[in-house]
Protein backbone atom coordinates (compact mmCIF):
# COMPACT_ATOMS: atom_id res chain seq x y z
CA UNK A 1 0.00 0.00 0.00
CA UNK A 2 1.34 3.44 -0.70
CA UNK A 3 2.49 6.12 1.96
CA UNK A 4 -0.23 8.58 0.40
CA UNK A 5 -3.25 6.29 0.49
CA UNK A 6 -2.83 5.50 4.26
CA UNK A 7 -2.32 9.17 4.66
CA UNK A 8 -5.54 10.29 2.20
CA UNK A 9 -7.65 7.72 4.28
CA UNK A 10 -6.61 9.17 7.95
CA UNK A 11 -7.01 12.50 6.80
CA UNK A 12 -10.72 11.25 5.33
CA UNK A 13 -11.27 9.78 8.82
CA UNK A 14 -9.59 12.68 10.92
CA UNK A 15 -12.33 15.43 8.77
CA UNK A 16 -15.13 13.27 8.91
CA UNK A 17 -14.51 12.78 13.10
CA UNK A 18 -13.46 16.69 13.22
CA UNK A 19 -16.38 18.14 11.37
CA UNK A 20 -18.72 15.75 13.38
CA UNK A 21 -17.95 17.59 16.58
CA UNK A 22 -14.91 15.39 17.75
CA UNK A 23 -12.48 17.29 19.51
CA UNK A 24 -8.94 15.64 18.40
CA UNK A 25 -7.20 15.58 22.02
CA UNK A 26 -4.32 13.62 22.90
CA UNK A 27 -7.01 10.54 24.07
CA UNK A 28 -8.95 10.85 20.48
CA UNK A 29 -6.17 11.25 18.18
CA UNK A 30 -4.82 7.74 19.85
CA UNK A 31 -8.32 6.24 19.26
CA UNK A 32 -8.32 7.41 16.27
CA UNK A 33 -4.74 5.20 15.63
CA UNK A 34 -6.15 2.44 16.91
CA UNK A 35 -8.94 2.60 15.12
CA UNK A 36 -6.22 2.76 11.75
CA UNK A 37 -4.88 0.21 13.23
CA UNK A 38 -7.69 -2.09 13.37
CA UNK A 39 -8.35 -1.25 10.02
CA UNK A 40 -5.31 -2.51 8.55
CA UNK A 41 -5.19 -5.14 10.85
CA UNK A 42 -6.02 -8.41 7.80
CA UNK A 43 -6.18 -10.70 10.19
CA UNK A 44 -9.86 -9.70 10.63
CA UNK A 45 -10.59 -10.95 7.05
CA UNK A 46 -8.83 -13.84 7.51
CA UNK A 47 -6.81 -12.97 4.70
CA UNK A 48 -2.82 -13.91 5.91
CA UNK A 49 -0.56 -11.52 7.20
CA UNK A 50 0.07 -10.01 3.45
CA UNK A 51 -3.34 -9.34 2.48
CA UNK A 52 -3.03 -5.27 3.61
CA UNK A 53 0.21 -4.95 1.03
CA UNK A 54 -2.95 -5.50 -1.60
CA UNK A 55 -5.87 -3.40 0.00
CA UNK A 56 -7.24 -0.31 -1.89
CA UNK A 57 -7.93 2.80 -0.61
CA UNK A 58 -11.51 2.63 -0.62
CA UNK A 59 -11.50 -0.44 0.98
CA UNK A 60 -9.78 0.69 3.57
CA UNK A 61 -11.26 3.73 4.07
CA UNK A 62 -14.94 1.45 4.06
CA UNK A 63 -12.76 -0.60 6.76
CA UNK A 64 -11.94 2.54 8.87
CA UNK A 65 -15.31 4.25 8.85
CA UNK A 66 -17.16 0.99 9.80
CA UNK A 67 -15.34 0.48 12.80
CA UNK A 68 -15.51 4.97 13.88
CA UNK A 69 -19.15 4.05 16.11
CA UNK A 70 -16.83 1.36 17.98
CA UNK A 71 -13.83 4.04 18.53
CA UNK A 72 -16.00 7.08 19.10
CA UNK A 73 -19.83 5.61 20.11
CA UNK A 74 -22.02 8.66 18.92
CA UNK A 75 -25.33 10.53 21.22
CA UNK A 76 -28.09 10.25 20.66
CA UNK A 77 -29.73 13.49 19.67
CA UNK A 78 -32.99 13.89 21.38
CA UNK A 79 -35.43 16.32 19.27
CA UNK A 80 -37.18 18.80 22.04
CA UNK A 81 -40.83 18.67 21.87
CA UNK A 82 -42.19 21.37 20.06
CA UNK A 83 -42.95 24.68 22.25
CA UNK A 84 -45.87 25.77 22.68
CA UNK A 85 -47.80 22.10 21.97
CA UNK A 86 -49.14 22.29 18.60
CA UNK A 87 -52.75 22.19 18.44
CA UNK A 88 -55.75 22.90 16.17
CA UNK A 89 -56.08 26.54 16.77
CA UNK A 90 -59.52 28.25 15.48
CA UNK A 91 -60.29 31.62 13.07
CA UNK A 92 -63.27 32.54 14.50
CA UNK A 93 -65.82 30.33 12.15
CA UNK A 94 -68.49 28.77 13.42
CA UNK A 95 -68.73 25.24 14.34
CA UNK A 96 -70.69 22.52 12.47
CA UNK A 97 -73.80 20.67 12.89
Amino acid sequence: MADLTLQRVFDRVFSYLTESGVEMDQAHSRKLLQLMEDALDARVDGQGPNASVALSEPRLLVRAMDRIPVYFPVAEERIPAPNPPLCRGSIGYPAHG
